[in-house]
């Protein structure tokens, strides 16, 4: 699949900031463009899908049970996703440096990596059930804030899992928010009400 058919957009106001849209393990590019309008009304949307997988399995990176994950393969497609919103905005007129990046388990966890890094642009991060994964290096990040969320009775992603995410947020010097709920893996209602005030908070 050609790389720009994984990628969708949405109108808003140009004076609000762009919101990334990112994914789980099958997830659609409808689906999150509706999320994000429910989360941020106003806003530009951008949706990546990931390059990793076909159908019910595609991801930002290769994930299984049976083994780590590909650093190297990490690392490229976080660079291709920093790449690519960048050129959505600037194409767009969109201030790429008030870019807002809400993922969800594997999208939140390349978003986090992103974050980390200094690949994604931006200053705020909404980040649902983010699955761990390993940064070499952290990029300081002092204006940079982050709301994450964990399910008490997820069994994909452990509440320690998140919460060594957002430790791992906090080197880089984001400012974590991390809200739990006695759910699993899927969203509650609860989770998103709290998500959305959190960005208006912080917006």
């Amino acid at each position: 699949m050609a790389d720009d058919t994984l990628i969708e957009t949405a109108p808003g106001a140009n004076t609000e900031p762009p919101v990334l849209l990112l994914q789980g393990t099958g997830g659609t590019n409808t689906e999150m463009l509706n999320f994000g309008r429910r989360l941020a009304p106003q806003s530009p949307l951008i949706t990546i899908a990931g390059r990793s997988g076909e159908g019910a399995q595609r991801q930002y990176f290769r994930q299984t049970a049976a083994g780590p994950v590909d650093a190297n393969q990490v690392a490229e497609e976080a660079q291709w996703l920093g790449a690519s919103v960048k050129k959505v905005c600037e194409h767009h007129h969109w201030a790429s440096d008030r870019l807002i990046t809400v993922g969800y388990s594997n999208g939140a966890a390349i978003a986090a990596y992103g974050i980390q890094t200094g690949i994604l642009p931006g200053q705020r991060a909404l980040l649902f059930h983010p699955l761990w994964l390993p940064v070499a290096q952290n990029v300081q990040r002092p204006n940079y804030r982050a709301w994450l969320s964990a399910g008490q009775r997820d069994p994909l992603v452990a509440v320690a899992t998140v919460e060594k995410v957002a430790a791992s947020c906090a080197n880089s010097g984001v400012a974590t928010t991390l809200f739990q709920t006695g759910g699993s893996h899927m969203l509650t209602p609860q989770e998103v009400l709290a998500a959305k005030e959190w960005l208006s908070e912080n917006n």
